[in-house]
This record gives C-alpha cells, structure tokens and sequence, in this order.
C-alpha cells in the first residue's frame, strides 16, 4: 500500500547537485517521449496508454541462477520476468498469496510442503509448465558444477533454503551424490510438487517467492545467456525484449502468463541510470520517465517544490533500520547484558525519527500495522533508568567504557544523533565510522580491527507473514558470536581459507562455527523461533511462540531497533492504482493499473 509523505519543508536543493545530474545524464535517456503521455498533471480525463517509463541503477545480469547480482534493482526487474510458486499480497504484505502454485499446505510437524500448481500455468512460449521443471530447476541451481562459477548462495532466493535444509540437498551440493532422486523435491504429478526439509526453517516459505522456474532446454542451450532476450523462455508477467547494459531494458506483457487479461500496461520501458535520485529526477522533470524509487532522504529531493509533495509516495515501514552488536576482541557489549540495555534506554527514538524523515520510530521489534504484534514490548526511552543501569553494570557515568563506534556505509545523520545521544546520557564517548561498502561488508561478517569495539549499521527488509521472518530470518546470526569465533567465520567465508574448500562443505564449516560460538541469548532465541516454525499449522499457538522468541531477543538488545523505513518512489500522477511494497522481489505489481496521459 502506498501512501503520500508528510515531509517538514525545506528551502534548499542545490542548483550544483541539478546540474552534475544533468551532466551525468547526457545521451543516457530514451529517444524521446511516451507518445501521448505529458507532464505531471492530474492525469484526469486523458487517453489510457500502454507503456510504463522508469529509472533504475544499473544492473550487471538479470540471471537468477546468481541472484542477478544480488541488487535490489536486479530482483525488481527479474520479477517481472520470473514467478515462483507464492508470492506476497501487494495490498497487505502479512500475507502470502498463490503464484504458480495455487494451494499449499505444510505438515503438522513443519518438514513437509506441498504445492498444488495452476494448471493453466505456461511458459512465455506458451508451452506448459509444470512440477516436473521445478524439480529440474532445483537440481539445476544447486548442481556442484554451477557452485564453482561462484554460485555459492544458491540460487536467487534467501540462502536459507540452502543446502542443509531440504533433505539429500547437501550431499547433492557437495558432489557426494550425483543422482537428485535421493533429494526432497518430488513431482508425484504435473500440478503437484513436493519439498521435504529436514528440520522446520523460519525462511523457507520466503525462498519459495523467489524459486523461479526455469526452462531446461533454453538454460542447456545457452547456459550463461538465458536469460538474455534472444534466448529467453520465463514465466512471469512481462518478457524481456531489449536489454543494454548500463543503458536499458525493454520488457513486453508475456500473453501466455496465466493472468495477463488483469494487465492493461504491455510495455515496460527501464533507463538505468547510475546517478541516483537526482540525477533521475533530472529525467522525471524533463517527463522521460513516470515514476523512479528513491534512495536518501526524500525531502531534500523535492525541496521548493510543493507541487511534487503529492507524487512522493512511500511503501508500508517494514524495513528496519538498526544497530548489531559485533564479535569485537573487548568483549564488553557482547557480555554486559546491562549496558546494552542502558545503550537503548538512552535513545529518543521519536527524535532519530525526525532527523530521518519519513522513517518512523522503531516502538518494539515489529512494524506497525502488523496484526497480533500489539503484544510485543514496548522499546523504552528512560534516561534516568539508562544512567541507572550503566552504573549498576559497573561504569558510573560511562567511566571505563571504551569509545563505542557505529560501522556504516554512508553518513545518515540519525546515526550522528545516536552517538550525541549516548555521549549526553550516559557519558560515554562514541563515533560513526563511515568505510566503503567493500570495507563495510569485511567488517560486520568478522573482519573487526582489534580496537573496534562497538556496532554495525544493519538496514533491511523483513518477510511480514507470521513474522518469524522477523523472528530469525534476518538478523545477522553471525554477529552473535564471540570474537574468536567471528574471525575464524570471516577467515572461512571471506578471509584466508577462502575457496579452500568446496561452496558446500564452506557452508557446512560456516554453520559448524556459527554453532559452536552463539552467544546463549541467540541460542535460546533460535530455539524459540524454530519451535514457532514447527507450529505452523496452529496459526495462534505458532504467532505466541514467535512474540516469545522476539521478547527475547529484544530483551537482549543484542539487535536495537532505531527505526522503520519503507521504499519511496517519485511516481507522476497520471499512474493510476500502482500499489507500492517495501518487498525489494517485488516493490510493485502492474497488475491492474492504469497509465492515463495528461
């Protein structure tokens, strides 16, 4: 659901940044206007027309086999081409709703999945689709050949339906078998599909909006192009009919999907564009484009023009913006229970709200809006309690705490306010470490310098059906470890012993670590957000269990909520009916939309 943003007025945008956007933008747009559609008028009264316009940043590959490279953008647009067997309602993101598989239904103890396809489901070739291409795609993106291309997440779904998680799937990833029949993943029919797990897994429902299928004989075919438009067989809504990297993509309503007659927009026309919201604002002016998401704070975007506040529009908050403790060698946060308690006390989440607008403050583990979580604790802002609690945990006014950083990737000026913040309350010194992205990643997967004690800025997406997404399937289990651990899971995944051994026995390695060194806040958060997922099928008891593992580990402030944030899009007015996600697989459907000119 979408809705407008109530932003505080600026005065300023700089005529500078307008003009560098300009200048970036040279020869990087269409040839010219969508015939028929104009400026950003209230779009009333005019003819409909058929094409959307878009700005995006760049993609490297659209391949799903490698996640498309593993950017937002990338998983945006190989949702258009691509459907895997469920997917989320754009219209209340707590729910799954049917894709490919039109039923599904899980065993009593949580192990076993079955999947009941359409049977008017098709390739864009018009040829029919099947359980039996599931099964064949699963062999495919888990197959030991396509690991050692560097595939060692597989495949574009979350890498928790992996494999340890279905049953036969590790050795099958290893090498140790070659024959995928000792697998999970049975086809007893056509419509019908199968997937036994070997234990109960808070993200496999997830990983199934992103399973998609693919056409053997196109991927044996050509098997690095695809998914390029000459070769390219998918299921999804629209089909890809250009693509220049770095420059644009064409895509066409593929009239074979099962549910085209819903789609009035048949041609989707992508500009990407590496530079950012202002450049692409540059374009949105210039009516080039119809709609773009933006990244960074959407106020100063549309500073002084009042007449654009109705076009910014935001998703539903259900991404977090939050602070993990890291493995540091001072092991000071990860075994003072008290101190991080005093570190969240001390902030006003209501004010980092207000210097990051349109985000919201984080209240409690859960977003708002998300039914049956009104029950969770509240996060408390108590400065008294705070000062109290960090001279209990024995360091009176801050003394003998050493300096506290925050890592992150780019400046954010709530994070600023939270280092004043805990310097004001608690005495104690802090920073904000701003490093490169590649330096960034090193550091909260392990690779810590010695004299870093302190966070790692965590920014992402939950999956809001039954929450246990939230429960267990973002948060960072390797941050929860001690320090020694942390490193020797850095040296294996990214450090020294990196390719020492095969992509699955790392993997098997990597979870041996992370085991063996949880911190026993995680363990027993773990263990109560795998006992939710084993009571699936008792909708009431499963949502008690995984409010239990959230107090948990929200009273273990291991992880602090700041606050929640939503994808925002500039989107012109005469886009009619588009309704917006913050689920990056999908940040919007075209189904049922309307493109009007002005």
């Amino acid at each position: 659901m979408s809705t407008k943003l109530e932003l505080p007025r600026r005065t300023i945008l700089t005529a500078s940044l307008a003009t560098a956007a300009v200048g970036a933008l040279a020869g990087c747009g269409f040839s010219g206007k969508n015939p028929g559609s104009g400026g950003g008028g209230d779009g009333g009264g005019g003819r409909l027309v058929d094409t959307l316009r878009q700005a995006n940043r760049p993609c490297n590959h659209l391949n799903p086999a490698f996640g498309g490279g593993g950017s937002p953008q990338s998983t945006w647009l190989m949702s258009l081409m691509w459907e895997g067997l469920i997917n989320r309602d754009p219209l209340d993101a707590s729910k799954y709703i049917p894709a490919v598989a039109e039923e599904w239904e899980a065993s009593d103890d949580g192990l076993t999945y079955t999947f009941h396809l359409r049977k008017d489901a098709k390739w864009s070739n018009g040829e029919p689709l099947t359980a039996q291409h599931f099964v064949w795609s699963f062999s495919y993106y888990y197959s030991p050949d396509l690991a050692k291309q560097g595939n060692q997440n597989p495949p574009s779904h979350n890498g928790s339906v992996t494999s340890t998680k279905i049953v036969g799937m590790a050795d099958y990833y290893s090498g140790k078998v070659t024959d995928f029949s000792t697998v999970g993943v049975k086809a007893p029919d056509d419509q019908t599909l199968v997937i036994t797990l070997t234990e109960p897994d808070y993200k496999f429902l997830d990983g199934m909006i992103s399973m998609y299928p693919l056409d053997q004989k196109s991927v044996e075919a050509n098997p690095k192009d695809f998914w390029l438009p000459e070769n390219l067989v998918s299921n999804g809504p629209y089909s890809m009919t250009a693509y220049s990297q770095n420059s644009t993509a064409s895509f066409e309503l593929n009239k074979s999907y099962y549910d085209a007659a819903e789609y009035t927009v048949t041609k989707r026309e992508v500009q990407f564009n590496s530079g950012g919201p202002t450049a692409m604002m540059v374009n949105y002016n210039a009516d080039e484009i119809d709609l773009f998401r933006v990244d960074g704070d959407p106020g100063a975007l549309i500073a002084g023009r009042p007449d654009l506040e109705q076009q910014l529009q935001a998703a539903s908050m259900i991404q977090y913006k939050g602070l993990t403790v890291l493995p540091c060698q001072n092991p000071i946060l990860q075994e003072n229970a008290k101190l991080r308690e005093a570190l969240s006390l001390a902030l006003d989440r209501d004010a980092l709200a207000k210097v990051s607008p349109p985000d919201a403050a984080a209240q409690s583990w859960a977003p708002p809006g998300i039914g049956g979580w009104d029950g969770l604790p509240k996060l408390e802002f108590n400065e008294e309690k705070a000062k109290q609690l960090i001279s209990d945990a024995g360091f009176p006014d801050g003394k003998g705490v050493p300096e506290l950083q925050i890592v992150t990737y780019q400046a954010m000026p709530f994070l600023e306010a939270v280092v004043s913040m805990w310097q004001k309350t608690l005495g104690i010194k802090a920073s904000v470490a701003v490093q490169e992205v590649g330096v960034y990643t090193e550091t909260i997967y392990g690779n810590i310098p010695k004299d870093f004690t302190g966070f790692g800025f965590d920014y992402n997406g939950i999956a809001p059906p039954s929450m246990l997404s939230l429960v267990g399937g973002n948060f960072k289990n390797y941050a929860f470890v001690s320090a020694a651990t942390g490193r020797a899971y850095f040296d294996l995944v990214y450090g020294k012993d990196k390719g020492k051994y095969s992509p699955a026995e790392t993997s098997a390695r990597a979870q041996e670590i992370l085991a063996a060194g949880w911190l026993p806040e995680y363990k027993e958060f773990d263990a109560q957000a795998k006992a939710a997922v084993a009571a699936q099928t008792d909708p009431d008891k499963s949502l008690e269990l995984a409010i239990k593992a959230a107090t948990t580990m929200q009273n273990s402030y291991l992880f602090m909520p700041t606050l929640w944030a939503g994808y925002s899009f500039m989107i012109k007015p005469r886009v009619k009916g588009l309704q917006l996600s913050s689920i990056s697989t999908g940040m919007f459907s075209l189904k049922g939309i309307k493109l009007e000119s002005a």
